[in-house]
């Protein structure tokens, strides 16, 4: 029995499998340090150049047509002005209103003032600022402002026609407490003061 227990355990020893088998996913492959490096600048260079030659310098271009297009669109809208238009402008710039007469009178006869004078009584009822104007240039609108006191009484505007002398008047009524001091402005088209005449309203008792 002995020699039988003996060949027995050699046959156990003999076809025994191991029991841990190594799996082929835990397998690691090492490759040499020198080929990974090379096939790693490899790639470096082909990336480089792939960039390199995908970038183009693109020139400077200037849309010459669109501003061209602004350009003459601008000078279309421009409203451009005729020979006679300037020319009209220029004369109306050139003539000047000029006033060569002013007087406060009582009455206007026949177009002439009557009873001028730079002091009145206040039981005058009303008086008139008569004006002769030369106007050289078209037709063009004035005013007559009244003051007493320096406070504005009343404002008359009126036209002048072309004249060599345009004769024309304004009134105002005078009421008796008014007694002061008065004054007559008058403005052209523009607002510019072109003539102006003083006045004097004083009581019946104290002119006497």
């Amino acid at each position: 029995s002995a020699p039988l227990i003996i060949i027995y355990i050699i046959f156990l020893f003999t076809n025994r499998t191991p029991d841990i088998v190594p799996k082929e996913s835990n397998k690691i492959t090492i490759l040499p340090e020198k080929e990974d490096r090379n096939t790693e600048i490899q790639k470096d260079q082909v990336r480089t150049e792939s960039k390199s030659t995908n970038i183009q310098p693109k020139p400077l271009t200037f849309d010459s047509k669109n501003n061209n297009e602004k350009n003459i669109k601008n000078k279309k809208n421009k409203t451009v002005k005729k020979p006679k238009e300037l020319a009209k402008n220029n004369k109306d710039k050139l003539s000047t209103l000029t006033v060569k007469d002013i007087k406060i009178c009582k009455k206007i006869y026949k177009r002439t003032p009557v009873g001028a004078d730079d002091v009145f009584t206040n039981n005058v009822d009303s008086l008139y600022c008569y004006t002769r104007i030369q106007n050289t240039g078209s037709k063009k609108e004035i005013k007559h402002i009244w003051y007493f006191e320096n406070q504005i009484m009343t404002q008359v505007r009126y036209n002048v026609k072309k004249s060599n002398i345009y004769r024309s008047w304004t009134k105002k009524t005078i009421l008796p407490y008014q007694i002061g001091k008065w004054r007559v402005d008058i403005h052209d088209n523009h607002g510019t003061i072109i003539g102006s005449k003083e006045f004097q309203i004083k009581n019946t008792n104290d002119y006497n």
